[in-house]
């Protein structure tokens, strides 16, 4: 563990992401630590006001601060990522255990409805979702973690299939372990370092498809901000004020190039295949 953790400090910029998204999360919690003003409350004197001393990233039509509602923007934004990705994971992991390491008619079934959502764009397949059940938060969650199923159960069933057939897992057999306790105790234990890294890897998607999703109006209703919302909303005004939709578009440029150098420096110091 020592020996990783060195290996994957050895790299600058792997520690400028460690530090970028623990100051990410630390504001995602405690948005109204970092800004005075209200996101939600209008200043009629302040209408389209550009970047100043009060209003750092400038103001928007109705004269709210852009700075305090990307703010508020990112925490609804990283909620929505982090837990369709920890849902996804979760029954992803399930189904792909399921199919490596059982095999035959399983594996067949599970799949094949994996193929199945392939088939389709992960946003065009999010925007069906949240279009057929409404915009809320938990459709989001449940839109954006279905999605991603399918990734995790595939790339957790092809290493299922490797470590099914490893000499530790034939001696449990042997000695009488139930398959359950073979999956959770054996076969999932030695997948920690890849899930970690699939992990990682898709959060910055799933960002990115939220984003997408506000962009276009079907993530949390207003007045409630999220980033891509944001950056939609300010499209109607790039020539008269292009810091509503600049700011909130840099914000969600630094999140997912953080989450991608931390993915990328994850994958070289735990990917076996790097090893």
């Amino acid at each position: 563990m020592n020996r990783t953790l060195k290996k994957f400090l050895r790299r600058p910029l792997n520690i400028i992401s460690i530090v970028l998204i623990t100051l990410i999360v630390v504001v995602a919690v405690f948005p109204s630590r970092f800004t005075p003003l209200n996101p939600y409350s209008m200043d009629y004197d302040a209408f389209l006001e550009g970047p100043s001393l009060k209003h750092i990233f400038g103001t928007d039509q109705f004269g709210r601060d852009i700075f305090s509602r990307c703010l508020y923007g990112l925490q609804k934004s990283v909620i929505i990522a982090f837990s369709s990705i920890l849902l996804a994971s979760s029954i992803g992991t399930i189904l792909g255990l399921i199919a490596g390491y059982y095999g035959g008619l399983w594996d067949l079934i599970i799949m094949r409805i994996c193929d199945g959502f392939f088939a389709f764009p992960s946003l065009i397949l999010a925007l069906f979702i949240v279009a057929l059940f409404g915009s809320s938060l938990l459709n989001l969650i449940i839109a954006i973690g279905v999605v991603y199923v399918p990734i995790f159960a595939r790339t957790v069933r092809g290493a299922a299939l490797s470590v099914r057939e490893s000499l530790f897992v034939k001696a449990s057999k042997v000695i009488g372990k139930s398959s359950l306790k073979i999956m959770l105790s054996d076969v999932l234990l030695n997948l920690s370092s890849v899930m970690i890294v699939t992990f990682t890897t898709n959060l910055s998607t799933a960002f990115l498809t939220e984003a997408s999703l506000g962009f276009l109006g079907l993530s949390v209703p207003p007045p409630e901000p999220t980033l891509g919302g944001l950056v939609g909303q300010g499209t109607a005004f790039l020539m008269s004020a292009p810091w509503i939709a600049l700011f909130p578009g840099l914000v969600i440029a630094v999140v997912v190039l953080t989450l991608n150098i931390l993915g990328d420096g994850l994958r070289d110091v735990l990917d076996p295949k790097n090893r």
